[in-house]
């Protein structure tokens, strides 16, 4: 069986990848990509990205997706504002996996605290 990728969100975020010869659809309407989700679920698409905005916009309704083995739904970074809902899952997938918090709170890195690290710039 041959397996397709699609991308969802925003024109700016996913116009550039119709170029990788990703399925597109370019909505920033929550139920208008539920329904392109259930589409592309029966129309064998293997990997759905869906842009940070369009994700934020989808809540809850996303969730039952990203429980599933096919497709797999993958949150990407958005074109206008970040959101941070990537990199809040990624760092909840790693604690789960871990036991830690890896990834922690994101702040900027002083230069007393690199150069106490003994890292060199």
């Amino acid at each position: 069986m041959d397996y397709k990728t699609g991308i969802m969100g925003e024109h700016d975020s996913i116009e550039a990848f119709r170029a990788l010869g990703l399925t597109v659809c370019e909505t920033s309407d929550a139920d208008r990509a539920i329904e392109t989700l259930k589409r592309w679920a029966d129309e064998s698409y293997a990997v759905i990205f869906v842009t940070e905005e369009l994700a934020g916009r989808m809540g809850s309704h996303l969730d039952d997706w990203r429980l599933r083995y096919l497709p797999v739904i993958t949150i990407i970074p958005s074109a206008r504002r970040q959101v941070g809902l990537g990199r809040q899952e990624l760092r909840t997938a790693v604690r789960k996996a871990t036991g830690i918090d890896m990834i922690g709170q994101h702040r900027p890195i002083s230069e007393d605290e690199t150069v106490a690290s003994g890292e060199s710039r």
